[in-house]
């Protein structure tokens, strides 16, 4: 709810007396998530569908139908090291799930007596406000003013928001991005800088030069508008760049902006010899799908007036605009 959110980000919890929900509908409350979440994470038809948009496109690109066989080599194995990972989360989820039971079989199904929230000890308290949610964290502030102090614990909220924007730990200039008003010395920023976090968009995808791979990015957008049903391609293939002089012309005021982070740390050298790249040829690299325009955005003072001030890649994604024959592309 609307309180609640507002609870999340400002004040101490409230006051209410002790008949408030059970701890066991708390820890049960997320059961049947957590098990639907498990199925998705190490799905075998999932992945059997990546293999075929895979063969798509693999058969419906000329480059690619009569060159080698290497990118495809480079995308089963990101494929393979994407679905071990996925099946490490579903195992951490499934143990967590069978621990949030524990705690529930502790306390039974039973009738709570007055006062019963007051007698739990702090070790309990600790291990129900780890297994939580931001929203349920947020609730679990209002309950009372010793549920308000552990469920305002920082290290709590670091890890919900490290969970969606792991780059929030190492770049203190994303935060004026995501919410300037929260302030990277603040002593409650992960709490209050979450809801910023939690309702942006974000999709994961494969950055490729021609011919060759370059790393897995998760793309999170901080501005501009929706990217519809699509989102982003499951590859973007940098085919040319253009000096980043012109960015100023070519960039359409209502497009959207996007922030680039690696999607694992086997993914980070890849991704900072990529800005290198680019800063090399004072080159921003140029992505194309159909009518769309996928721009990568090495920082610069076109990234600076985006109000962005870190090492970072950003994108930029716009219906095609303008022909690029005069743009200094390559």
């Amino acid at each position: 709810t609307e309180t609640s959110r507002k609870a999340c980000v400002i004040g101490g919890g409230a006051e209410v007396d002790d008949g408030a929900e059970s701890i066991s509908s708390i820890v049960s409350g997320s059961s049947e998530w957590h098990d639907s979440l498990v199925d998705e994470l190490d799905s075998a038809l999932e992945l059997t569908r990546e293999l075929q948009k895979l063969i798509v496109f693999a058969t419906r690109s000329d480059k690619l139908r009569d060159g080698s066989a290497s990118f495809m080599r480079d995308h089963i194995r990101t494929l393979l090291a994407v679905s071990s990972d996925n099946a490490e989360k579903a195992i951490r989820l499934a143990s967590e799930e069978r621990r949030l039971r524990g705690v529930q079989g502790e306390f039974g199904t039973r009738s709570l007596h007055p006062g019963f929230f007051s007698s739990l000890g702090d070790d309990v308290l600790q291990r129900v406000m780890h297994s939580l949610g931001g929203e349920d964290l947020c609730r679990s502030r209002q309950v009372c003013k010793r549920w308000s102090k552990f469920a305002s614990d920082e290290t709590l909220w670091k890890r919900l928001c490290l969970a969606i924007w792991r780059a929030l730990d190492t770049d203190p200039a994303l935060w004026a991005v995501v919410n300037p008003e929260v302030l990277f010395n603040d002593l409650a920023r992960w709490r209050k800088i979450y809801p910023s976090v939690r309702g942006r968009r974000r999709w994961t995808c494969r950055l490729q030069k021609t011919g060759r791979f370059v790393c897995d990015l998760v793309a999170h957008q901080i501005s501009g508008g929706p990217l519809g049903d699509k989102g982003l391609p499951s590859t973007l293939i940098v085919e040319r760049r253009f000096n980043i002089n012109h960015l100023q012309t070519f960039v359409l005021p209502e497009a959207s902006v996007l922030y680039f982070e690696p999607a694992t740390d086997a993914d980070r050298a890849g991704y900072e010899e990529f800005i290198a790249y680019l800063l090399r040829r004072t080159r921003a690299g140029l992505a194309l799908e159909d009518q769309r325009r996928f721009i990568f955005i090495p920082p610069c003072a076109y990234s600076r007036q985006l109000n962005y001030l870190g090492p970072s890649l950003l994108g930029v994604v716009q219906i095609a605009y303008p022909p690029l024959a005069n743009q200094g592309a390559e």
